[in-house]
């Protein structure tokens, strides 16, 4: 009977996992033509369309983006006063021509990065440390969605945070 209970936990088990793989690849999917904006400064009962005012005139000036970029969708994340701005594009290229202007924003308040579900947030977390600590060694490592690649390895963390090459 033990036997039974302990095999039919680890077939739960199984399904819990992929079933949870399976969620986050469908939100990180919706979370596609999603762009976040930090350090935007929040206007007095700031409406949605405060928002998208607020961010198409940050295309406009500093990232020097010509194009009239669509949006689905422009509001803050939470009510709260330092809260990101995210914005749903229409179409996926431009989202990428907004990720690759971002870099006109070096050296101001304003931060420009992608939407990624929390499981891969906090991966991404766990990477920074590693990714900088690489870059400080002088090989040459880069960021790519839940994984690092360092002279051309890639590299994936463990449950202790630490960095392993994926095969």
């Amino acid at each position: 009977m033990n036997n039974e209970l302990k095999s039919e936990n680890d077939v739960l088990k199984t399904k819990v996992e992929r079933l949870e793989a399976k969620t986050d690849d469908l939100e990180c999917r919706s979370k596609r033509n999603n762009v976040m904006f930090y350090g935007l400064p929040r206007e007095e009962n700031e409406k949605w369309e405060d928002c998208e005012a607020t961010v198409r005139e940050l295309i406009v000036d500093k990232l020097e983006l010509a194009r009239d970029i669509q949006f689905d969708r422009v509001h803050r994340v939470s009510a709260k006063p330092d809260s990101p701005v995210i914005a749903r594009c229409c179409f996926y290229k431009d989202k990428e021509l907004i990720l690759k202007a971002k870099r006109k924003l070096k050296g101001s308040n304003i931060f420009i990065g992608d939407d990624f579900s929390q499981r891969v947030g906090d991966i991404r977390k766990k990477l920074t440390l590693h990714l900088k600590a690489a870059q400080k060694d002088g090989k040459k490592a880069t960021m790519i969605y839940d994984h690092l690649v360092i002279n051309g390895k890639k590299c994936v963390v463990d449950k202790d945070d630490r960095l392993h090459e994926r095969k």
